[in-house]
């Protein structure tokens, strides 16, 4: 288990400072798309969420896989919840940027969330065997 995670959260980073790089050389070179100046804080933010749900999730696989669905679906449903508060609260807080800042979350979430589906699918299938 502890191999699973110590590899996860090496992928975690590797996928955070990629999409941190790319970003900034996509804004450097195409200055007409208005990118959130807070993407660092987005990148960090979902890094860590991700990294939480996934060390929950991974726990409550050791034991009954239908404990699992049910931390599963607690811990996503969790994590909309609160996403979704940042977002509007940051949205409300900066209406200038809101837009970009939206854009730039979701674009991100998508990454994160197809890495933690393939991380907890190949450590599913380790477990099983």
């Amino acid at each position: 288990m502890k191999k699973s995670i110590s590899g996860f959260t090496l992928r975690l980073g590797i996928l955070t400072l990629a999409l941190g790089l790319l970003t900034f050389i996509l804004s450097l070179l195409f200055g007409s798309i208005h990118v959130t100046a807070s993407y660092p804080y987005i990148l960090i933010f979902l890094f860590l969420f991700s990294w939480a749900a996934f060390y929950i999730n991974a726990k409550s696989m050791e034991k009954k896989i239908s404990r699992f669905a049910n931390t599963f679906m607690i811990v996503n449903f969790l994590k909309l919840v609160i996403f979704s508060l940042f977002i509007l609260m940051y949205a409300y807080l900066n209406r200038s940027d809101a837009a970009s800042f939206i854009i730039t979350f979701f674009v991100y979430y998508i990454f994160y969330a197809v890495l933690e589906v393939l991380e907890l699918k190949q450590l599913s299938d380790t477990i099983r065997k």
